[in-house]
Parts: structure tokens; C-alpha cells; sequence
């Protein structure tokens, strides 16, 4: 079967750059031009159901309201679960923030009575390997990045729409 569709339309469908909404719109558009797309919304119609379209003055309303209903589905799956992990993230973020600075105070209180020796140079030294992720002997934006998106392909694996997951963890971390 041959798709009439411009090649390079095909190509991004097919790398899934294109939503169902884009290839909805270009079928609404193109009405009637596309046999091969008989039966699909804004395909032709079925040979036996040719009325069916007969009325449709807003088909660019119809395909706007089945991609308002398709993306609702996901983003809310996503989105909800996204705020709630998000919000429970800064919350236990929080308390551990909370514990480690309660902890420092205390050993700098032993330290200064003269009770305990630090050496925070050794310290620093472990820490900055531990938080080094790439390898290139210093903490920056980078090691976070990597830190980012490992917790975000945890986090959103097996989820339907990552996007909308990715939001709504922006939201309960900033917002809630």
C-alpha cells in the first residue's frame, strides 16, 4: 500500500517526533485526500458510512477535541504522580538537610570543647570523590546533571508520558 503522505512527515511519525494530533490535522485538512486513511479520524469515510462526515462543519474543532482528550490522559497519570513524587522528594530532602546540619553542628561543638580532631581535609577529599561522577577531579553542573537524569529514568520508568511526569515533579518540588 502506498502512503501518499509527504516522506518527510512519514519519517518524523514514524521516529514518534509527531503526535497523533499533527497526523489528526494534516488528515483534517487534507479531507477526503488520503484513501488509504478510510475509517481513521479525518480518513475518508467508509464506503457504507459516507453521511458520517455529511455535517461536520468544525473537523479541526473535533480533532482539537480528541487531542485535548488523548494528552488529558496522559498528562494526568504523569503529572499527578509527578507532583506527588516531586513534593515527597523536597520533603525528605528537607529532613535529611535537617539531620546533616544537626550532625555537623554537633561534631563542630565536640571539636571546638576539644573532645574530637576532624580532618577536613580527608573529608573533603572523600566527598568530592564521591560526588564526582564524570571523573574530571571537581563537583559542577555536570555531575549534577548526570544525578538528574538518573533520578528522572527511575522515576518515570514505565510511565505512559515522561513529560508530563517531568512537569508535574518541577511543580511539587517548586510549588507544593
Amino acid at each position: 500500500m502506498d502512503i501518499s503522505l509527504p516522506q518527510t512527515f512519514m519519517k518524523m511519525v514514524n521516529k514518534g517526533s509527531v503526535s497523533i494530533f499533527a497526523l489528526m490535522m494534516h488528515q483534517t485538512l487534507k479531507r477526503n485526500s488520503y484513501p488509504e486513511c478510510k475509517g481513521l479520524p479525518g480518513g475518508m469515510p467508509d464506503a457504507e458510512n459516507k453521511d458520517e462526515t455529511a455535517g461536520d462543519d468544525e473537523p479541526a474543532e473535533d480533532a482539537m477535541k480528541m487531542f485535548l482528550v488523548h494528552v488529558s490522559k496522559q498528562l494526568t497519570l504523569g503529572g499527578i504522580s509527578g507532583v506527588c513524587a516531586g513534593y515527597a522528594t523536597k520533603t525528605v530532602a528537607k529532613q535529611v538537610a535537617y539531620g546533616i546540619g544537626l550532625f555537623f553542628i554537633g561534631v563542630q561543638i565536640l571539636a571546638y570543647n576539644g573532645i574530637i580532631t576532624v580532618p577536613w581535609e580527608n573529608v573533603e577529599k572523600k566527598l568530592k570523590e564521591a560526588a564526582d561522577l564524570d571523573g574530571d577531579g571537581d563537583v559542577d553542573a555536570d555531575d549534577l546533571l548526570i544525578v538528574w537524569k538518573k533520578v528522572k529514568h527511575v522515576l518515570s520508568y514505565g510511565l505512559p508520558n515522561a513529560a508530563g511526569f517531568v512537569g508535574g515533579f518541577m511543580v511539587g518540588i517548586k510549588y507544593i
